[in-house]
């Protein structure tokens, strides 16, 4: 990720001096911290469900959910690179080879989780934000269903999912909904606790997986990344539905969040100073845990300073 060169910036006079040379060098701190190797999850989820794949299903049906598997990823990295119809027939391609094969309900929810949530990103890219939802929460329904009779781990998954769908949901101007659902995940990221998941009706009947720090620091950026769609009014939502850290109990990833959150609550209010104190205290860690909340912060620190 390129970041941008704190020393070529303009420095506003009207700001207190001392807090914005802490912040600037706190950037340029950051910026300068060696990168640190990520580990891809994706790729490991991928791993782990082609073993049980491998052990649980027959051939025939492992055979089917790779070809499925290749089409839907050829057409979403189509719908990326902006060919929304031509990636969109990708996918409903796949959605009919599940259609017409013969499986086993363990692997067509296997297979559906995946398409749902596919189908979801298509929507989402064609402008239709109601069927992109409906699509994302029927794939959180199937990952509900894959731990629930197959004991799948699927708890880094739909956290990933729910936070896409408040992204579709800001994007589409609920930002009020959204900031309670995105301040929830958090605190679920942060804590484990059942109580913080924003969809109760698509809870596991049985115990979660449990999630290790690689994959809370990934899901707690993609949170956070929602987070700068806001306006002032539902970042104080998100103020007052995530807790004020405590030194001896809270988590690296879930102090970081709260810093990073009332950065960009006081940069809304009009508040330079605990916004410049707030990216003093965020930026010395660097860009590894949450490469992209320290980019957007970054830009904003810059935007204000220049």
């Amino acid at each position: 990720m390129t970041q941008p060169d704190p020393s070529a910036v303009r420095i506003d006079a009207a700001l207190p001096p001392d807090l914005l040379r802490a912040a600037v060098e706190a950037l340029a701190h950051g910026i300068a911290r060696p990168t640190l190797p990520g580990r891809d999850a994706d790729a490991g989820i991928s791993a782990d469900y082609a073993e049980r794949m491998k052990r649980d299903l027959t051939e025939g049906e492992g055979r089917l959910l790779e070809s499925i598997a290749g089409t839907r990823e050829r057409g979403l990295a189509l719908c990326r690179t902006g060919r929304i119809h031509d990636g969109g027939s990708l996918v409903a391609h796949a959605r009919e080879m599940l259609t017409r094969g013969k499986t086993s309900r363990e692997a067509f929810v296997l297979a559906d989780s995946f398409l749902r949530a596919a189908e979801g990103f298509v929507y989402f890219s064609s402008g239709r934000t109601d069927a992109a939802v409906s699509s994302m929460l029927l794939a959180l329904d199937r990952c509900r269903e894959l731990r629930d009779s197959w004991n799948y781990p699927v708890e880094g998954r739909r956290i990933h999912i729910a936070c896409n769908t408040e992204r579709v949901r800001v994007g589409a101007g609920h930002g009020q909904a959204s900031s309670v659902a995105l301040a929830q995940l958090l605190n679920l990221i942060d804590t484990a606790d059942r109580r913080f998941w924003p969809h109760p009706h698509l809870e596991y009947a049985s115990e979660p997986d449990l999630l290790d720090d690689e994959a809370r620091w990934e899901l707690t950026d993609q949170a956070l990344a929602v987070l700068p769609r806001l306006d002032l009014e539902a970042l104080d939502q998100v103020v007052a539905a995530f807790p004020w850290p405590n030194a001896d109990a809270t988590s690296p990833w879930a102090a970081r969040a709260r810093c990073f959150t009332e950065a960009l609550h006081a940069d809304a209010s009009g508040d330079p100073e605990t916004f410049l104190t707030s990216c003093a205290a965020f930026f010395p860690s660097g860009p590894q845990r949450l490469p992209r909340a320290f980019g957007s912060l970054s830009k904003r620190l810059l935007k204000v300073i220049g």
